[in-house]
């Protein structure tokens, strides 16, 4: 059976489980059912982090104001957000 994208937190996901839950992982597999739960995952994380990152654009002032008047600087503070983002959900997956 041909495995999937189901994008960045479902892959996260998917390589917790490899690594700390084999027998949990396998399981699904088996049962044809970690395509459909993975992307349960990428689906509930890429709606979180959207909420996030525009609760702390808002949080830091950055908008169109800051991009019509330093692009390069809110280009930076994006990409620090997106990060951060990453990062702290990336530990929640791991759970």
């Amino acid at each position: 059976m041909e495995e999937k994208y189901c994008g960045v937190w479902g892959q996260i996901r998917e390589e917790y489980l490899k690594t700390n839950k084999p027998e949990m992982y396998n399981q699904l597999k088996e049962e044809g059912t970690l395509e459909e739960y993975l992307t349960g995952y990428q689906i509930a994380y890429s709606n979180r982090a959207e909420k996030m990152a525009k609760e702390l654009a808002a949080e830091r002032g950055i908008n169109e104001e800051l991009y019509e008047k330093d692009s390069l600087e809110w280009i930076l503070e994006t990409e620090k957000i997106q990060e951060e983002i990453k990062t702290t959900l990336a530990k929640e997956i791991q759970q």
